[in-house]
């Protein structure tokens, strides 16, 4: 039988968040990041900080069998298995995984959640909020809709209500270190914890990303950084190779998309091949893809208007990443139709306490 994906639930924190503003509708463009490339990080030394308590980075994960609280949870990794340890509690009699394609495997975490918010509503953790990671530093999502049972995520609890039960990745073979990661965020605090699920699993940040600084290139909007400079933020590192649009787009947008819709009246895509590194310090995870990236007219505002899905494959940027991780593909924007150039901005949303203006930019795409 085939394996239910959850195609309906990871429309919210992944589909939704692939998608491309199209459209000529126009807002304010966001304030331009001069003189916040040297501000000070509010979050800059905090893990340093908070490196000898267990679960607060990679380097130095919860180990299984230690509960831990945080505000609304607590919780527990009791068991960890994959490959073919993990085949044998995913098949049944009654349901059988997917083959999955050479060089990858399941891998699950057996995981105790209790539910101590103390207020009438029920409460959920989601995909977006607990997965999977490893010395790749991506992120490895829940993908079985209700299996291996008992499954958790998504399922409505009240206070003081707990359960025991899996949640699933697909994972390299041979990747090393698996954790899994715990990010809860609330309307003021976020609470992100992380769990050793291979035996000795501790990933550290680079040495060098410590004593890599902000420069000023696309700090402005007047003066965006062209193809072939190497942008860099509080948070990250940014380089546009190249850059295409028409019909060659509107080919390489089509191919293998069953969403493809043609570009609104007035308007045309530009897709950006970009590479990007997450240098943040602090072991955050972050969502990156078409979203954070809107084409502006000449008096600096954004479209908006109707969406358009990139097709879902490796060649094109969507999804979450932890420090360390580098990306190599495509985005897609909208601009005004014949534009001689158009000027792009990159807005991150704010990655905890930090103010995500220190990580705007703005390119330039002919």
């Amino acid at each position: 039988m085939n394996t239910r994906f959850r195609f309906p639930r990871l429309v919210i924190p992944l589909i939704v968040l692939f998608l491309v503003p199209v459209g000529c509708v126009f807002n304010p463009a966001k304030p331009d990041a001069e003189n916040l490339a040297n501000n000070p990080n509010p979050l800059q030394g905090v893990s340093n900080l908070l490196s000898n308590e267990p679960g607060q980075n990679r380097k130095n994960p919860i180990p299984i069998g230690k509960l831990i609280s945080i505000p609304g949870w607590d919780v527990e990794v009791r068991e960890f298995l994959r490959g073919e340890a993990a085949l044998k509690v995913i098949n049944t009699a009654e349901w059988q995984a997917d083959s999955l394609p050479e060089g990858q495997e399941y891998a699950l975490a057996r995981v105790f959640i209790r539910n101590t918010s103390l207020d009438e509503n029920s409460e959920s953790l989601g995909i977006s909020e607990m997965f999977m990671t490893g010395d790749k530093n991506r992120l490895y999502g829940d993908s079985m809709d209700g299996w291996p049972q008992p499954e958790f995520l998504f399922e409505d609890m009240y206070t003081a209500e707990a359960v025991e039960g899996w949640v699933d990745g697909v994972v390299p073979i041979g990747e090393k270190n698996l954790e899994l990661v715990l990010d809860v965020a609330g309307d003021d605090q976020r609470a992100t914890r992380f769990f050793a699920l291979d035996g000795g699993a501790s990933i550290s940040l680079d040495k060098e990303m410590a004593g890599i600084k902000p420069n000023d290139l696309g700090i402005k909007f007047e003066n965006p950084a062209a193809a072939g400079e190497k942008v860099i933020t509080q948070d990250w590192e940014l380089t546009l190779v190249e850059s295409i649009r028409g019909q060659e787009a509107e080919t390489l947008l089509e191919k293998d998309n069953p969403y493809y819709e043609a570009p609104e009246a007035g308007t045309e895509r530009y897709l950006m091949h970009m590479k990007l590194k997450y240098i943040n310090l602090n072991d955050l995870p972050a969502w990156v893809g078409s979203s954070q990236f809107k084409a502006l007219d000449d008096s600096g505002y954004t479209f908006q208007g109707n969406n358009v899905y990139p097709p879902r494959t490796e060649d094109w940027i969507g999804e979450t990443v932890l420090p360390g991780a580098e990306l190599d593909g495509w985005v897609a924007v909208a601009g005004s139709q014949g534009a001689d150039q158009v000027v792009v901005e990159f807005y991150p949303p704010e990655n905890g306490i930090e103010s995500s203006f220190q990580n705007i930019r703005y390119f330039t795409v002919k």
